[in-house]
């Protein structure tokens, strides 16, 4: 073997084990982006920003789609010089290791090309994005519906008076009529919340002291879920809301049933639940016509706010949608809702002792108290237009 050719394979042999930890590196990250891109290809369980229903999600939805194309173009372009340059430039055995390739400094149609092409298209989305930004924040020609964030659930106010006395409020579940854009008025009653029901609108955020205007319209009957999207506390997470699209038949009929006060129950249980939550739960919640003294903001709760619970099972969640008030079979989940009567931190974790969220009453209730008080619950309207499927 000549001088020469000795030197030739300690700088191959040099080059190989220089490159292969990058090797194995590029082989690993990889691996990793497969991965990563595998997890969020996943669906999401109910909550699908990719299958836009209403015509405000459908807006945002293709910005976000022409965005995405225009960075798959860039990134493909990229890609394929990146491959050009590797190939072009890439070592070979008779080159001198010693040596630089040319140096070119200053290339004055490079740097105006990658200079003007991203420009460009940030301008022309900037131009398409800025116009649908005032849209969306605009209000509509529909009603108006007050929405309320705080820990760790969502309240809905609907036909307020001057007196600011709504005459409908339900929690959890948003109820609207088929076709009609909503305003909502969104607000938070302790932190930073942030409202999104991504198949009929993109997010907003709900801030104390301030009100954001915001839109949602579906064209079609169902059900749309959502949730909170700023970290808001311990159960932030377990802070979901949903949409309830109804016909307007339906509509007016759960109207009617809403506007109807709550009377005292005769059946012996539920009398005996009655009682037992005049003694326990009035100082939170508002059943309309027998328990108001916690109305307007007053409960014994660092954001003065609980579910208003008058009509209570015409809705299809409790607990900040986190558990289904009927099972699949129509009949009421009992279970789930006398464990939440129960032991609610244990189910849903919450900071009680500093009045954010619901007490534990484990040690204060005993089974007979418990089966009372659900059937006392139970009787509190019922069942929902529309069944979650």
């Amino acid at each position: 073997m000549t001088a020469t050719d000795t030197k030739l394979t300690e700088v191959t042999t040099n080059s190989m084990a220089t490159h292969r930890p990058i090797l194995h590196r590029a082989v690993r990250l990889s691996g990793l982006f497969v991965l990563i891109t595998a997890l969020t290809s996943c669906a999401t369980g109910r909550i699908d920003p990719t299958d836009p229903i209403g015509e405000n999600a459908k807006q945002i939805d293709g910005l976000m789609r022409l965005s995405g194309y225009l960075a798959a173009a860039v990134g493909v372009f990229v890609a394929i010089a990146v491959a050009v340059v590797i190939v072009k430039f890439r070592a070979r055995p008779d080159d001198d290791p010693n040596d630089l390739p040319e140096q070119i400094h200053g290339n004055k149609k490079a740097e105006l090309t990658w200079t003007i092409i991203p420009v460009i298209l940030l301008v022309f989305l900037t131009v398409i994005t800025i116009p649908a930004v005032f849209d969306l924040s605009g209000k509509g020609d529909g009603r108006t519906i007050k929405v309320e964030g705080q820990q760790w659930w969502w309240q809905f106010s609907y036909d307020i008076d001057e007196d600011g006395t709504p005459d409908i409020v339900t929690a959890n579940d948003l109820v609207i009529p088929v076709g009609e854009e909503i305003n909502l008025e969104i607000l938070s009653n302790d932190v930073i919340h942030s409202f999104w029901i991504p198949q009929l609108n993109g997010k907003k955020d709900a801030v104390p002291g301030r009100v954001h205007h915001w839109r949602i319209s579906s064209p079609v009957p169902g059900i749309f879920y959502g949730e909170c999207t700023e970290f808001c506390g311990l159960s932030h997470a377990n802070m979901q809301m949903r949409a309830v699209a109804l016909e307007q038949d339906d509509y007016d009929a759960w109207v009617e049933e809403q506007m109807k006060a709550s009377s005292v129950p005769t059946a012996a249980s539920a009398k005996r639940g009655y009682d037992l939550f005049g003694q326990h739960c009035v100082s939170c919640h508002v059943v309309n016509g027998v328990y108001e003294a916690a109305a307007n903001g007053n409960a014994n709760l660092t954001s003065g706010y609980a579910p208003n619970l008058t009509h209570l099972m015409t809705r299809t969640s409790f607990a900040g949608s986190v558990f289904e008030l009927y099972n699949d079979d129509g009949s009421v989940n009992i279970a789930d809702l006398r464990e939440w009567v129960r032991n609610a931190p244990d189910r849903k974790p919450a900071r009680s002792d500093n009045r954010q969220g619901m007490v534990s009453f484990a040690e204060v209730l005993n089974e007979t108290d418990l089966d009372d008080i659900v059937t006392y619950l139970s009787t509190l309207g019922g069942p929902p237009p529309l069944m979650p499927s």
